[in-house]
């Protein structure tokens, strides 16, 4: 039986390793707060197909972490509560029912969030928010 606990122990690694072959985790984590004016209208000249973006510079995000890591995005809905991209929540008011759906997309240096609304509406701005990026290698 001691065989079994000492094999058990033996597989954890230190903390903040991976355990397996010993190498440290790199991890990168930061909030941008996106306010509503840093959104920029796609396609507004026809309303099917509009959306609104913004891209956020982050160097960390190298070849590295692009081809071998994780990326995750995750939207501040209230200051307590974060939820993952893709986010969609089913509005309405009064009689009007809509979707709002947020997303995002990685590429090398950069994240790109996405806005897109059901009824295309685009007289309405995404709202200020925070987004959270991590990053880990």
């Amino acid at each position: 039986m001691s065989a079994a606990v000492w094999l058990f122990v033996s597989c954890e690694g230190p903390a903040g390793r991976d355990g397996f072959d010993g190498a440290e985790t790199y991890w990168f984590v930061k909030e941008y707060p996106v306010r509503s004016s840093d959104w920029s209208l796609v396609n507004d000249v026809e309303p099917f197909g509009s959306y609104y973006r913004f891209s956020l510079n982050i160097p960390e995000l190298d070849q590295d972490i692009f081809k071998k890591g994780n990326m995750f995005c995750y939207m501040y809905r209230s200051s307590n509560v974060q939820t993952p991209l893709p986010f969609t929540i089913h509005l309405s008011e009064n009689d009007y029912l809509w979707t709002e759906t947020y997303s995002c997309e990685f590429s090398l240096k950069t994240v790109t969030l996405f806005a897109n609304y059901s009824d295309f509406y685009m007289d309405i701005r995404p709202e200020n928010t925070t987004f959270r990026v991590v990053l880990n290698y």
